[in-house]
């Protein structure tokens, strides 16, 4: 078997991890064991309607390469006319949004694994050694990620600013990482502190809506914390940007390489060298707890919240056609309720479809009275909310009782596009829709009635965009028929290309009502109805 390279850079710091009371050779075999189940995930190809194995391929680090496209495109921030503050302070805010996300949304699930206790507690294992063993794994790739990131940026500021620069900018990325590490197992501590069985499992998913949401306003204080104008860019002390992380890793370069040592930008700078070990130290002293903290996790232990309920009946009666169409929308919407794996990849991005329309709102009227808001267009915003279908739809297919899928195969089903429309109309009642009726209600309030024909044109063309998405994301793939480490090599870029289809949507609805004012809004929303019809009767017959 061949050895991980990661094992032998660990190698390196055994010292440190012995100081800690961390057995290192057995942190080292579990390390091991990790790495090597990351490379033998198998991603599924599609290859002439056929699924082929690949061995030793490892999804994450083929996704790389759409991280370090965003960071190819923070690279101009480095040739920025301005001081070393502002420039870095958006770079690191953007890299340690991007990290911060992908914590939430995609190692989570690592982070609260309950198979390492339930496998390695049997053995001669402490809790130390166990976590050591977790948090090196779960650096391994934050570095890789944040790499990706941040390099190419990096490279830059090397070829312009020199040798200094760059090495503080790595140390910098470094600090992110322990940010996003300890802060995101604070808050899953406090949460498995306060709850416990099946009612813990439900808030966890809740929790990170919250992370998700706190993640993208946050970023946007680092902007807001300077004056910009025509001719200067200049940081107005206040005590709230005590709490910027962005703002701490900045203050650093700027302290050592800009010149700049006031009273307060030396303190940030203070913070941004102590805060990440600060964390990083706590972390580490509730470590015991944590891994403790999360076997609450395999409790099963009260009643779960996640019902189907009297209002999926009625909407299964609604919009459901037929006895099994109407069938496989409950059972999807259950499963989309009860699969807290599922929701742990979704509904981040919910979150995400709810607060973006509302940045850009603000950012983009800032200074403007609310009455000048209403008056505007900034309802187009709502158009945030589809960003939601693309990415429920890539994990539409995952399923953690994937195995159970062979009851497709059992059941006599009449019609197999009933199965995709069913499960398609459940994603939207239960995914898309609470987004939307929630930014509808907003707009309304600030853009007055005036607006519902365009809130219905934006509902239609959800629905237009919703079939559109499940020929890209779920091909033949039956939902919840396949485990979640099997998802396409391409699938980051399949979202990013629905992502544009979505602004073409916007784009088309933006220019009717420019170019034909008055009532062409109803003509729009006429072709919509007949667009939807045909696509919801046709759209799936290549399913049968």
């Amino acid at each position: 078997m061949k050895e991980s390279r990661f094992l032998k850079i660990t190698d390196l710091m055994r010292p440190v991890f012995e100081k800690l009371g961390v057995n290192y050779a057995v942190m080292r075999h579990v390390l091991a064991v990790k790495l090597l189940m990351d490379a033998r995930r198998m991603p599924i190809v599609l290859a002439s309607g056929r699924q082929k194995k690949k061995k030793d391929s490892n999804l994450f680090l083929k996704s790389l390469w759409v991280y370090a496209l965003v960071g190819l495109f923070v690279v101009p921030f480095i040739f920025l006319s301005s001081d070393y503050l502002f420039k870095t302070s958006l770079i690191f805010a953007i890299i340690l949004f991007m990290v911060m996300t992908a914590m939430i949304a995609d190692f989570s699930s690592v982070l609260l694994d309950t198979r390492d206790q339930a496998i390695l507690w049997t053995k001669p294992i402490d809790a130390r050694t166990l976590h050591a063993a977790k948090t090196v794994h779960l650096c391994i790739y934050l570095i890789l990620l944040t790499g990706a990131l941040g390099l190419p940026a990096a490279i830059a500021g090397l070829m312009r600013f020199g040798l200094g620069f760059f090495l503080l900018f790595l140390l910098n990325l470094i600090f992110i990482d322990l940010i996003s590490l300890s802060c995101t197992t604070f808050v899953y501590l406090l949460v498995l502190k306060f709850f416990d069985g099946e009612r813990l499992k439900d808030i966890i998913n809740y929790v990170q809506i919250f992370l998700s949401l706190a993640v993208a306003v946050g970023y946007q204080f680092v902007i807001r914390a300077f004056d910009v104008t025509a001719t200067h860019i200049t940081l107005t002390p206040a005590w709230w940007q005590l709490f910027v992380p962005p703002l701490w890793l900045a203050s650093t370069i700027e302290w050592v390489i800009g010149g700049q040592r006031t009273a307060f930008l030396s303190l940030l700078a203070l913070l941004g060298l102590l805060m990440p070990f600060i964390l990083f130290s706590i972390y580490q002293r509730f470590s015991n707890a944590f891994e403790q903290a999360v076997i609450k996790l395999t409790v099963q232990a009260g009643k779960s919240r996640t019902q189907s309920g009297k209002l999926n009946h009625l909407l299964g009666k609604l919009l459901c056609r037929n006895l099994e169409e109407r069938t496989f929308f409950r059972f999807s919407s259950l499963m989309m309720k009860q699969d807290r794996t599922f929701k742990l990849k979704v509904y981040p991005s919910l979150g995400m479809a709810l607060v973006f329309p509302f940045i850009f709102l603000i950012n983009n009227f800032h200074g403007s009275s609310w009455h000048q808001i209403g008056q505007g267009s900034g309802f187009f915003y709502a158009y945030f909310s589809l960003l939601v279908i693309p990415t429920a739809l890539m994990m539409l297919r995952c399923s953690s009782t994937f195995k159970g899928a062979w009851i497709y195969g059992a059941a006599p089903i009449k019609q197999r596009h009933s199965i995709f429309s069913g499960a398609l109309k459940a994603t939207i009642t239960q995914l898309y829709l609470p987004a939307y009726f929630l930014l509808s209600v907003v707009f309304l309030l600030l853009f007055r009635w005036t607006i519902i024909p365009d809130l219905i044109a934006i509902l239609l063309t959800a629905s237009i965009f919703t079939i559109i998405c499940s020929h890209y994301c779920l091909g033949e793939s039956f939902p919840f028929s396949e485990p979640f480490d099997a998802q396409p090599s391409t699938g980051n870029f399949t979202v990013l290309f629905l992502f544009l289809i979505a602004g073409l949507f916007a784009a088309a609805h933006a220019i009717v009502r420019a170019v034909l004012p008055g009532y062409s809004v109803f003509i729009y929303i006429a072709c919509l109805l007949v667009a939807h019809v045909i696509v919801w009767k046709t759209g799936l017959r290549g399913k049968d």
